[in-house]
Formats: structure tokens, sequence, C-alpha cells
């Protein structure tokens, strides 16, 4: 019993030992830079986005519902509001209403950039509007907010995209590398006009770029667990999303003679089953590369957990478990969010759907998913239904490629000690279908905790949004 003891207790030594070895020597993966100087903005840029976010460019799921008008009298405003961008620059219109602006650089032998914003929003529900601080449309000033649909998804990119370019311009400036603007008109219906048919066209024209910026990632000062620093969160890739439909049918009848087995119940069981039987969590080379970047930025505890990941993965998972956020970051998800039976209420129906959404972690295909579905609801009589064809991305960015430390160092311009990580993005954005030309697809707006976003009082601190001009400016100006 000795001997086991004194075996234990130095098994726990070494292994003390290389837990405290792999804290000390876990060091900060942030580069050192010098705040650049505020560039000097006065209050038109604001002006610009609010009447950016009077037109209501929507998306609607019905490919014939657009207002064209809406879309025409944006672009007729861009026209007229940047008018060194649009005579110094090519443009091209595709499909109409989507845009390719092409700023010409000195040198045809350095690799483009490609940053990328989209004109249209989503809907505004009837029923919340009442709920809002400000008309939804208005692009109302409230306590240094501007208010209204777009302001963060997507026009406050694509105006701060636009104000520094036309500056720049007014300064003579003639960027080392070509930039292309990409700016698509249907993102919120899945782009398949605007930016998959342009990235397309640029496949066709075999043009490589250095890297794609689209919107995706953030600045926070709050939403990164246990980390209470100032952080900007880079995407490097992103989850796919797969729709399946179940169906049920079992002969129904008098509510005041139930079978033992109906289609409502049968139903109602499949869908808690996947409920309680999610997709495993794991730690996937992207989180992994999350954690190396915030982990040394932590307490010394949360440090130690994040240098030892072989050793506290399953405390790390049950962390981020706990939010919905960290959840979806450590797994595939699944929620119902449709779910249809009955039409009278003393009539048993005879036949249940349930309408399931997977966003699904990179490489996790439609497949993967349906058989995951097959095994836990484990009911031959459910019939799994195919919804569209889904999306399973594939591309991560290469963070040791120079892009992402040229990304990482202009956001350190912008603001002092500022934490960056790479880190996957929850939805989907039009960045991914660039995958055919490059694999350094980024996804950062530079915008601080953004709110309202697809709800209530979406809304920009106008500060922030002059911030987020300073840094697309830097990253075309200072590009080489």
């Amino acid at each position: 019993m000795k001997k086991f003891l004194k075996v234990l207790g130095i098994v726990f030594l070494i292994l003390t030992g290389v837990v405290l070895f792999r804290t000390f020597t876990f060091k900060s993966k942030q580069i050192k830079v010098q705040l650049a100087p505020i560039i000097s903005l006065n209050d038109s840029c604001v002006v610009h986005l609010q009447k950016a976010i009077r037109f209501k460019t929507i998306s609607y799921d019905g490919a014939n519902t657009i207002d064209t008008s809406q879309f025409k009298g944006f672009q007729d405003f861009l026209i007229k509001t940047y008018p060194l961008v649009f005579s110094k620059m090519d443009v091209e219109k595709v499909n109409d209403f989507s845009l390719i602006l092409r700023w010409k650089g000195k040198s045809a032998k350095t690799k483009p950039i490609i940053l990328m914003a989209h004109q249209d929003v989503v809907p505004v529900e009837k029923v919340t509007e009442k709920n809002w601080d400000a008309a939804p449309f208005s692009g109302t000033i409230k306590n240094n907010f501007i208010y209204g649909r777009g302001a963060i998804d997507d026009k406050g990119s694509l105006i701060a995209i636009l104000e520094s370019a036309e500056l720049l311009l007014q300064q003579g400036f003639i960027p080392s590398s070509t930039i292309y603007f990409v700016f698509g008109h249907d993102e919120e219906i899945s782009g398949l006009k605007g930016a998959k048919t342009i990235a397309k066209l640029f496949e066709a024209r075999k043009i490589k770029p250095a890297f794609v910026l689209d919107e995706g990632g953030i600045i926070t000062e709050y939403k990164v667990p246990g980390l209470n620093k100032t952080t900007a969160v880079v995407g490097i890739a992103e989850k796919g999303y797969q729709t399946l439909k179940l169906k049920i049918n079992i002969p129904g009848g008098h509510s005041s003679m139930p079978e033992e087995k109906t289609a409502i119940d049968e139903m109602a069981k499949a869908i808690v089953k996947l409920k309680e039987n999610p997709f495993q969590s794991e730690l996937t080379p992207i989180v992994q590369n999350f954690l190396a970047f915030i982990g040394p930025e932590m307490p010394f505890f949360s440090k130690m957990a994040m240098a030892n990941q072989w050793l506290f993965a399953s405390i790390i998972k049950s962390s981020y478990a706990k939010s919905g956020a960290g959840n979806a970051t450590i797994r595939t998800t699944t929620a119902t969010t449709i779910f249809n039976s009955g039409i009278k209420e003393n009539l048993i129906p005879g036949e249940a759907e349930a309408t399931i959404n997977f966003r699904t972690q990179p490489g996790v295909t439609q497949q993967d998913v349906i058989n995951h579905v097959k095994n836990v609801i484990d009911n031959d009589k459910i019939e799994i239904i195919k919804v569209g064809e889904g999306n399973s991305p594939k591309q991560v960015a290469d963070i040791d490629d120079g892009s992402f430390e040229y990304i990482q160092k202009t956001i350190g311009k912008i603001k002092k000690d500022i934490i960056v990580a790479p880190y996957l993005v929850l939805g989907a954005t039009d960045g991914r279908y660039f995958d055919k030309i490059t694999s350094q697809i980024f996804r950062f707006t530079p915008f601080t905790d953004p709110e309202g976003f697809h709800g209530v009082n979406e809304r920009i601190k106008i500060a922030d949004f002059k911030n987020g001009i300073n840094f697309y400016y830097l990253l075309m100006k200072d590009y080489q």
C-alpha cells in the first residue's frame, strides 16, 4: 500500500509539473502595434448611414416580393453620395442589383483583396414593430445610437467601407494592390443571385485574392467567457446548415377514444429525443485555436485549463455548454422550428410534421445529420425528408498566413490593448461562396457589441460606426 501511495504521489508530482510548465510557457499570441491616429470625420458619415437605413431593401423568402424601387433608389443614393468611388472605380452590376467595384492598384503582380457587405436587410415583424424605440426604417438618433434595420446587418459595414474609400480617393490615394468591393443584394435569402454568382464570375476570371473579408465576428467587451478584456473575434470558418422535415401518419379519430400511439404523440417523442440526445460536443481545431489566443490573456486558473486542454477538455466543454452561443461553438446544434398537427380540439390528428434546423460543424454533411436523426428517434414510421440541399462548408482560413496577422494588426491600430482571436462564426455569410478562389476568408465587423441584430431596436453607436470607418481606412491604406 505504501509503495502504491508513493507511486501515486510521484505521478501526481509529475502531472502537476507538466500542467504548471505548460501554463507558464503558454505565451500570448497578441501582436503589439501602435494606435493609429484617428482620422478626422464629421457627422456627414452619420447622415449618410441614416439615409441608407431609410431605403427598405428587404429580402423576403418569396423571390418575387423584392421591391426593386428601393434597391434602385439605394444605389442611386450611393452613386450620388460617393461620386469619387463610382467615377474612379470600375462598376459592374450582377443580376440587376448586386455590385462589384474594382479599385485598380499600382501593381498587377500582387494579389488583390476583397471587401464584402450586403445591401439587403431582414423584414421587421409587424407584431414587434411597436416595441422599437424608434421607427425601424427611420435612421433616428437616440442617446448617441443610430437606430434602424441594417444599422448593424449590414449597411453599417457597407457605408463604412464606402466612406473610407471616398476619403482615401479625396486624399489622392492609390492602393498598392487592387481592391474589390462586393455588395450582394440577397444575403438574407442565401445570396444565390448575388454573392454566389459573383464568386463564380471571379473563379472564371481567375481572380485569386490574398484574402476576403466579410461580416461576422465583432469586438466585444463581455461575450468571451472568463475574459474581462476587450476582444475582437475574427471568423476563420463558419457553420453549415441542414434542415429536415419529419413526417408521420397514424390514423386518427375521436379524442374520447385515443389509441396508445398517435401521430402527434410519436412526433413529440421524437423531438424530445433529439433535444435530449444532441450531437457530441468537441473542441475542434478551430475552437482550439480560439482558446490558444484567449487563454494566455485569462486569469491564472482559466489560463491553466486552456493551456492543458488534454486534461481539462471536459471542464471547458461543460463551461461552454451552459450558454447558447458557447454550446453552438462546440457542437452541431438541433432546433425544432416548426411543428404542425391537428385542426380541431376533439379530433386526434392523423398526421404530424416537424421541421428541424441543424447548424453543423465544418465538415458535417447532410447524410451525417440524417444518420444522427435516424439513430436517435429510432422510429421507422417517421419519414425523414430533406429540405433543400443545405450547406456543408469546409473552408478554414490559415491563421499562420500573413493575411490573418495583417487583420490582427489593423484591429490593434484602432483599439488599445485589444485581444484578437480566430473563431467559428455560428451563422452563414456570403463569404462562404468564395472558397473556390481562396481559403483565406475572414468574417469580421469592426463594431463593438452590436445590439438588435435581426431583432428589435437594431442600432449602432455613432462612435463605433466612426471607428469602423477608421478600421476600413487603415485596412486599405496600409495594405502592401
